[in-house]
């Protein structure tokens, strides 16, 4: 199954690249990106407040990188708004749930 959604990679600088005004206090020269507090939380308020009007999501971290995705169109539609400045990517079910204990929220696994 396809879901859409967002990742964010926190240790990849490139997300900088994607989110500068998150990006703004954080020195390459001397920070890891993962480091980045304005980064962690944009990534955390955004994600509680795609939970607070949907639980049709699965969220939690696979590599280093924090997903959101679904399958559902409404809760796409309020990623998309809670996430704006991101494109939506596609990711396949299949590939996330080969991680164990990676997921936070899996409203598919129900």
């Amino acid at each position: 199954m396809e879901l859409q959604g967002i990742t964010i990679d926190f240790y990849d600088k490139k997300t900088c690249g994607l989110l500068p005004d998150l990006c703004l206090k954080w020195d390459i020269r001397y920070d890891e990106i993962e480091d980045n507090e304005e980064l962690i939380q944009y990534w955390e308020e955004s994600l509680n407040r795609v939970l607070s009007k949907t639980d049709k999501v699965v969220s939690g971290n696979m590599d280093g990188k924090s997903i959101l995705y679904s399958a559902d169109e409404d809760a796409i539609n309020i990623i998309k708004e809670e996430f704006k400045e991101l494109e939506l990517n596609k990711i396949n079910y299949e590939d996330i749930i080969k991680c164990e204990n990676c997921l936070k929220n899996d409203y598919l696994e129900k």
